[in-house]
């Protein structure tokens, strides 16, 4: 099998909020996800997520037949590369996804900073609840929620690891990371918007975006062949 390593930066134009499902002694109705030393984080688990909605997207556009991760479809095993990438309930995924760690300041000083009150700063912000229906505010719904900082870096040389052999798959996972434009929670209330940078390396060899631009053309027109 051949390794793969990509490098991820996410930055954040507006604040980014991935929610920890508590205050954690603040007074945000919701606080934010954070590592041991209390650095705000974008957990592995929602890099996954975002990355498998974006494949399943673009096969989908190209015509392939992707059923849901756990569709009683998928327990018969028909080769997709979607399920090549992420597996199934029966196969497991060969790629491995770490956080990402928020950074204020350059990337490549993360660990250097990494004990800087800056680290660990984070916003509160005031929102009201929205009836859907009528479009109008909830009464007593006022709520607080903690984000990160706009134009904070979200960071991990080695986000994604793990082995593939074939690089038009590989392609088909950068095409997908660079249409996350959106990360964590209350994306209706414009937080999370960002860009990304997205670094590939395939069996030690550094991957250019025409490279893998042209592998992801060679996928298309081979559709189905998996």
């Amino acid at each position: 099998m051949a390794q793969l390593s990509i490098s991820l930066t996410v930055i954040s134009e507006t604040a980014l909020s991935v929610g920890a499902g508590g205050s954690a002694g603040t007074i945000a109705d919701k606080s934010v996800v954070r590592d041991g030393w209390g650095r705000l984080i974008i957990p592995g688990s929602q890099v996954k997520g975002k990355a498998r909605w974006g494949v399943e997207q673009i096969l989908r556009s190209l015509g392939w037949d992707i059923p849901a991760p756990f569709d009683e479809a998928t327990r018969v095993e028909q080769p997709n590369p979607a399920r090549a990438i992420f597996g199934s309930p029966q196969q497991r995924s060969p790629l491995h996804f770490a956080d990402l760690v928020g950074v204020v300041g350059p990337v490549d000083q993360l660990d250097a900073l990494r004990d800087g009150l800056e680290q660990r700063r984070s916003q509160i912000r005031p929102s009201v609840s929205i009836n859907r229906r009528r479009g109008t505010a909830e009464d007593q719904r006022l709520l607080f929620q903690e984000t990160g900082l706009e134009q904070m870096q979200f960071y991990a040389e080695e986000a994604i690891t793990g082995a593939l052999n074939d690089l038009g798959h590989v392609a088909l996972l950068w095409a997908a990371l660079r249409l996350s434009t959106r990360w964590g929670g209350a994306k209706s209330r414009g937080l999370g918007w960002s860009r990304i940078a997205v670094a590939v390396a395939w069996n030690g060899v550094a991957q250019t975006d025409a490279q893998l631009e042209q592998e992801l053309r060679t996928l298309a027109a081979r559709k189905g062949g998996d």
